[in-house]
C-alpha cells in the first residue's frame, strides 16, 4: 500500500505551463507583476474584500494585517488558545498582548461566548483563525466587535471559498488573511499569501510595509525621470524609490506563485467537493465507533472545505493517542497532531506575557491530548479512503475494541 498523506500539493500540467510562461517571459523582474494583480483580485472578491494584497506567505499576511492598524504597545488582542502558532506571532511581534479564550468542544473554533468576559480598556481587537478550515460565528463576533468598537481580524489560512448562509462572509471581518501553503485547499506553488481588507488606508499601509517600507511601494512602480527624480530628503535632491517611510519588510509575492495560485482557483470548486465527500466517508465511517471518538461538527449554515479530518479520542481503557498515530503512522497513514493544542502548554509560551479565560484551556486541554488529524485532501482517492478505513479496522481487532 502506498503511503497515505496528511496533506499533499495537488497539480498538474496547467500549473507547470503556468510556471513555464512565466520564466520565459524574460521579465527582468519575477516580482509583483500581472498574475499578482490577477490574483488579488480574485482572492479579495471570494472574500468579499474590496482590496488584495498578496504576500510570501500567510504568516506575513497576519502581520501586515495587524501591522497595518498601528495598535499601541501593549494593547490586547483577544484569539483562541487552540491555535496554529503563526496566528499568535505577529501579536507578540509588535509588541501586543494576547488575550486566550478557549475553543468549542468538536468544532476547533474560538468559544466566542468568553468574548464579552475578557474586554477591557486596552482591548482593540480580535483575532480568530478559521482552525482546520471549520467557521465560528463570525456574526457574532462582528455584533461583539462593533458594541465595543473592536478591529476583526480573520484568519482563514486553512480554508476559502466557504460560505455563511449561502453568502461569502465580507462584513463581518475588517481584514482577512489567507495561506496558499502546499497542503491548502489552493496553493501557490508551495507558498504565498494574501492579506484582503475593505478599508483603503489599511490596504496602502499594508502595501509599504510589504515592499521594504518604500514610499513608492504603494504606488506603481515608475521609471520615469521626471517622477523618480522631483523629490527631496532633507533638503538633498533623491530618489523616489529610495524614499523610506516606514520600518517594513520584504513580504513581496512571486509571479510564480501567483500564476500558479491562478491556475489553482479554477479548481477551487472541485477540490472543495472532493475534500466534502472525502470528509463525509471518513465521519460516517467513524461514526460506527462514536463509543471512542468525538467526530469534527459544525454550524447548519456553513458550507467549507475543511483541511483535514480531526478525531479526538474519548477517555477510555483501550487505546490513546499515542498508540493510535504510531499504529496509523507505521501502517502508511500519515497523521498530525491537531496543531499548537492548548498553546498555552507550548515551550514557547514560558516566558511570555498573557492573559487568559479561566475556561480557556478546557476544550484545548483534551484536543492537545487526545486529538489526531487524517487527511482528506483532493488528491486522495477512493481506495486511499478505503485503505485507511481498513487499517483502522486492523487497530480494532489489535485492540479488541
Amino acid at each position: 500500500m502506498k503511503k497515505i498523506y496528511y496533506g499533499k500539493a495537488v497539480y498538474d500540467h496547467n500549473e507547470i505551463n503556468a510556471v513555464n510562461k512565466v520564466l520565459k517571459n524574460n521579465s527582468l523582474s519575477l516580482i509583483d507583476g500581472q498574475n499578482v494583480k490577477n490574483l488579488e483580485k480574485k482572492i479579495s472578491k471570494i472574500f468579499g474584500k474590496k482590496y488584495g494584497l498578496m504576500v510570501n506567505s500567510g504568516s506575513s499576511a497576519n502581520l501586515l494585517a495587524l501591522s497595518s492598524m498601528n495598535f499601541k504597545k501593549g494593547s490586547e488582542i483577544i484569539t483562541p488558545s487552540l491555535t496554529f502558532s503563526t496566528t499568535i506571532a505577529p501579536i507578540y511581534q509588535l509588541g501586543l498582548v494576547p488575550y486566550f479564550i478557549g475553543a468549542l468542544e468538536n468544532k476547533f473554533v474560538a468559544d466566542i461566548y468568553q468574548i464579552e468576559k475578557c474586554i477591557n480598556k486596552k482591548t482593540v481587537a480580535i483575532m480568530i483563525p478559521n482552525l482546520l478550515g471549520n467557521i465560528p460565528d463570525w456574526k457574532k463576533i462582528s455584533q461583539i466587535a462593533k458594541k465595543y468598537n473592536l478591529r476583526v481580524i480573520e484568519d482563514s489560512a486553512d480554508t476559502i471559498g466557504y460560505k455563511i448562509n449561502n453568502s461569502i462572509n465580507g462584513k463581518y471581518s475588517d481584514v482577512a488573511t489567507n495561506s496558499f501553503y502546499a497542503s491548502h485547499i489552493i496553493n501557490g506553488a508551495g507558498f504565498g499569501g494574501i492579506v484582503c481588507f475593505n478599508d483603503y488606508n489599511l490596504y496602502k499601509k499594508a502595501k509599504l510595509l510589504r515592499g521594504w517600507g518604500r514610499s513608492s511601494a504603494v504606488f506603481n512602480e515608475s521609471e520615469d525621470i521626471a517622477k523618480r527624480f522631483n523629490v527631496k530628503v532633507s533638503g538633498i535632491q533623491y530618489d523616489k524609490k529610495y524614499i523610506f517611510s516606514e520600518l517594513g519588510y520584504n513580504f513581496l509575492p512571486s509571479e510564480i506563485s501567483a500564476a500558479f495560485a491562478l491556475e489553482q482557483l479554477k479548481k477551487l470548486n472541485k477540490n472543495i467537493l472532493i475534500r466534502n465527500k472525502n470528509f463525509e466517508f471518513l465521519k460516517n465511517f467513524f461514526k460506527k465507533f462514536s463509543d471512542y471518538f468525538k467526530l469534527p461538527e459544525f454550524y447548519s449554515n456553513v458550507k467549507t472545505a475543511w483541511l483535514a479530518f480531526p478525531l479526538v479520542i474519548k477517555k477510555n481503557n483501550k487505546f490513546n493517542r499515542r498508540q493510535l498515530q504510531i499504529f496509523f503512522e507505521k501502517n502508511k497513514i500519515q497523521t498530525r497532531t491537531i496543531f499548537t493544542g492548548n498553546i498555552l502548554r507550548q515551550p514557547i509560551m514560558k516566558n511570555l506575557k498573557y492573559k487568559k479565560h479561566y475556561k480557556s484551556h478546557l476544550i484545548s486541554d483534551d484536543v492537545m491530548e487526545n486529538g489526531i488529524l487524517i487527511g482528506c485532501h483532493q488528491g486522495l482517492k477512493n481506495q486511499d479512503l478505503v485503505n485507511m478505513t481498513k487499517i483502522f479496522k486492523k487497530f480494532v481487532k489489535f485492540k479488541n475494541l
